[in-house]
C-alpha cells in the first residue's frame, strides 16, 4: 500500500492514470512557464482528479470500507486498527495505511483543486472552457471537504497563498461554510450536460442538497434537491440491478461517476468479491476476490418481501444463485466469515475475470439519493423527522415512491421517517458508507448499533457513544506533523 504524509500537499502534481480527459502530462508548480495555457489548465484539473482514483480513496478500499462502520457490513482482518475504529473501541487513529492514505488523498484533491481555482482565472483562454474548469475544481473541493468533514469534523482549509494553512484546523462550522461556498460557486460555472467522469450541475446541486441535509438546513436542502429534480436532466434507471454494470454506468441516474477503464482503478467489484465463489465446485480464478468487505446476516434479513434490491445487492451461501466466471449456481463462498456477501458490483465478472479492475465506474452520486433527500427535507419541514419517526407525511410521497416503486415495492401514500430510513438503507447499501453517516446525523446511531446483538466474531456487539464516536479519531500522524496545532477529536487520546 502507498504511504503518505501531509507533506504530499506541497509536492508537485502527478499524471493521471484514468481515461479520456484525465490522460494528461505531469507538471510541476515550480515551472516558470506553468499556468499560462489552456492545456496547462486542463492538465492541472486532471491532476486534481487523480488522487480519487487511489486505492484508499474513491477508487478502492476506503470507499468500500466505510460500510464496516454501519450495521450492514463488516471488514475482514486486513486492517486491525481500522476495524477497531469501526467497532468503536479505538482510542486513537494510528492506522497508517487505509485511514491515513484516505485522509491525505482527499487532501491532495483539495490542494490541487485549490491551485486550479487560484491560478486558472489569470490564464488567457476560451471563457467557456475556463468556466467549466473552475466549476469542476470547485465541485472537487466541495466533494473532498465533504468527505473529510463527515469523518473528522473541522479540517484545515487549504489556502494556496498560505503554506502554513494545512497545519491549522478550521472549525466544523467553517468547514461546512466553505463547502457551501465552493459548491454554490460551481453552480454558476457548470452546465447540465457534461462528459462522463466530469460533474455537471446535477452533481453540484445534488451534493449541496446533501451538505444542507447534514446541517439540518431543510429548506435549502429541499430547494437544492428539487433544482435537480425539476431540471428534467436526470431520471431513475428502470432496472436497479442493471445500473451497476459497465454498459449502464453512465445512465442519467448517475449525477457523477468516478470514471474507470479496464486494467486500472477503480477496483470496487474485486474488493467485494469472495476469493472462492464456488468452493471448488466449478473452475474459477481462485484468489482474485479480496472479500475486503462483506454483508451481515442482519442486513440480509432486513429486506421487505418483494424488494428487488435484495438479489441485486446480497447473496447468501448455500441459498442464493449467482453467476460468476461463466457459471450460474448456488453461492458457496466457504472462506467468507458471514454467510452473506455483497454482489452489487459483481456483474462485470459474470462471464469472465480478466483483472482486478474490469472497467466499472463508481457511481459516486446518484439521482435516487437526491430523491430521498428531497423526501427527507419535506418530512422534516412537515412535522416528521428522526424525532418523529412515525408521523405520516403525504407531501413526501412523490419523490419517495419513485425510489420505492423502482425496487418493486408498493407505494406508500403518506410515508414516515421510518419508511425513509428503510429506503436509504437498502437503496444506497455498500456505496461509500451512507448508512453509518445517516444514522450519525440523525442522532440514531446509538439506538441502532447498541441494540444489535453480536453476529459471529466478525461483527461483535458494539457500544456507540455519540459524544465520542460521532466523529472518527483524527489521524495521529497528522497531529504529530502539525506539532500540536491540530488537536484530537473529543473523547480520543
Amino acid at each position: 500500500m502507498k504511504k503518505y504524509s501531509i507533506i504530499i500537499l506541497a509536492l508537485s502534481m502527478l499524471s493521471s492514470c484514468s481515461k479520456s480527459f484525465l490522460d494528461k502530462e505531469p507538471h510541476t508548480f515550480t515551472s516558470a512557464v506553468f499556468w499560462q495555457t489552456a492545456d496547462q489548465a486542463e492538465s492541472a484539473l486532471a491532476g486534481a482528479y487523480t488522487p480519487l482514483q487511489g486505492e484508499e480513496a474513491l477508487g478502492g478500499e476506503e470507499w468500500a470500507s466505510m460500510e464496516s462502520f454501519s450495521d450492514i457490513g463488516y471488514e475482514n482482518d486486513n486492517y486491525p486498527d481500522f476495524i477497531a475504529m469501526s467497532e468503536f473501541r479505538a482510542n486513537q487513529n494510528t492506522e497508517n495505511d487505509l485511514s491515513l492514505n484516505s485522509y491525505t488523498e482527499y487532501f491532495q484533491v483539495i490542494k490541487r483543486a485549490s491551485d486550479v481555482v487560484a491560478n486558472v482565472p489569470n490564464i488567457t483562454m476560451d471563457e467557456a472552457q475556463k468556466k467549466r474548469i473552475l466549476g469542476e475544481a470547485n465541485f472537487l473541493l466541495g466533494w473532498a471537504y465533504f468527505t473529510e468533514v463527515i469523518r473528522y469534523g473541522g479540517v484545515p482549509l487549504y489556502d494556496p497563498a498560505n503554506p502554513e494553512s494545512p497545519l491549522t484546523r478550521a472549525t466544523e462550522a467553517d468547514t461546512w461554510a466553505n463547502i457551501e461556498r465552493v459548491l454554490l460557486e460551481a453552480t454558476t460555472q457548470l452546465s447540465w450536460d457534461h462528459e462522463k467522469g466530469r460533474p455537471g450541475l446535477g452533481a453540484a446541486w445534488g451534493l449541496l442538497a446533501k451538505a444542507y441535509a447534514y446541517q439540518q438546513k431543510w429548506t435549502e436542502s429541499k430547494n437544492a434537491a428539487e433544482t435537480v429534480i425539476n431540471s428534467g436532466k436526470h431520471s431513475l434507471y428502470p432496472v436497479f440491478r442493471d445500473l451497476f454494470t459497465i454498459e449502464h454506468d453512465n445512465a442519467s441516474e448517475n449525477l457523477w461517476v468516478l470514471g474507470a477503464r479496464e486494467g486500472e482503478y477503480p477496483i470496487t467489484g474485486t474488493l467485494y468479491l469472495p476469493n472462492d465463489v464456488w468452493g471448488g465446485a466449478h473452475d474459477e480464478p481462485l484468489g482474485n476476490g479480496w472479500r475486503l468487505v462483506s454483508a451481515t446476516q442482519n442486513f440480509y434479513d432486513s429486506y421487505e418481501e418483494g424488494d428487488e434490491r435484495k438479489a441485486a445487492t446480497v447473496a447468501k451461501r448455500n441459498v442464493d444463485v449467482v453467476t460468476y466466471f461463466g457459471v450460474t449456481d448456488v453461492l458457496k463462498a466457504p472462506n467468507n466469515q458471514s454467510p452473506v456477501v455483497c454482489v452489487k458490483f459483481q456483474r462485470p465478472f459474470e462471464q469472465e475475470y480478466n483483472n482486478l479492475a474490469p472497467g466499472l465506474s463508481i457511481a459516486a452520486l446518484r439521482y435516487s439519493d437526491i430523491l430521498l433527500l428531497d423526501a427527507e427535507a419535506i418530512m422534516n419541514l412537515s412535522g416528521g423527522g428522526p424525532q418523529n419517526r412515525t408521523v405520516p407525511v403525504a407531501a413526501a410521497a412523490v419523490p419517495f415512491n419513485l425510489v420505492r416503486e423502482r425496487a418493486g415495492l408498493d407505494p406508500i401514500a403518506a410515508p414516515t421517517f421510518d419508511d425513509l430510513m428503510y429506503e436509504r438503507k437498502h437503496e444506497l447499501a455498500f456505496e461509500g458508507g451512507d448508512r453509518h453517516f445517516d444514522l450519525v446525523r440523525w442522532g440514531l446511531a446509538a439506538e441502532v448499533y447498541n441494540n444489535l446483538p453480536a453476529e459471529g466474531t466478525y461483527k461483535p456487539k458494539r457500544t456507540f457513544d455519540p459524544a465520542k464516536h460521532r466523529l472518527l479519531p483524527y489521524p495521529q500522524s497528522q497531529i504529530d506533523i502539525s506539532n500540536g496545532t491540530i488537536k484530537q477529536n473529543p473523547g480520543y487520546q
